[in-house]
């Protein structure tokens, strides 16, 4: 199964960020909401916008698999959705803030959220 692969992948990732989250929070000494620190108030907003496209994302993508699609288009689409999930975050922790690869991150998620959908309305019609 494809998107057993990707859910392992993507758990690691949401442990990565849940780990810089944890040791900032500890770091600043803030143990709920964000306080007055900016690095904290990101790692949270990153750590919650994984939280609320991944879930979607990969119950969208199991049952796409389920529907027999390619397992090549449903690694293709995971794969993009991953490096959209990583950039954006890898953004959202820099101090930097470039807002162009955030950008390019979010459509690197959108865009496979996007096909996924459309292509499970398409198989079940």
């Amino acid at each position: 199964m494809v998107t057993s692969l990707y859910l392992g992948i993507l758990g690691l990732l949401y442990f990565w960020i849940s780990i810089e989250t944890i040791m900032a929070r500890g770091k600043n000494k803030v143990s709920l909401g964000a306080g007055e620190n900016n690095e904290i108030i990101h790692l949270v907003s990153a750590h919650g916008n994984f939280s609320s496209y991944v879930p979607f994302f990969l119950l969208a993508l199991y049952l796409l698999e389920q529907q027999t699609v390619s397992a090549y288009a449903i690694h293709a689409l995971a794969a993009v959705f991953v490096c959209g999930r990583v950039l954006h975050f890898l953004t959202m922790r820099n101090k930097e803030k470039t807002f162009k690869y955030r950008k390019a991150g979010m459509m690197l998620t959108l865009w496979p959220l996007i096909i996924v959908s459309v292509w499970n309305i398409y198989c079940s019609v």
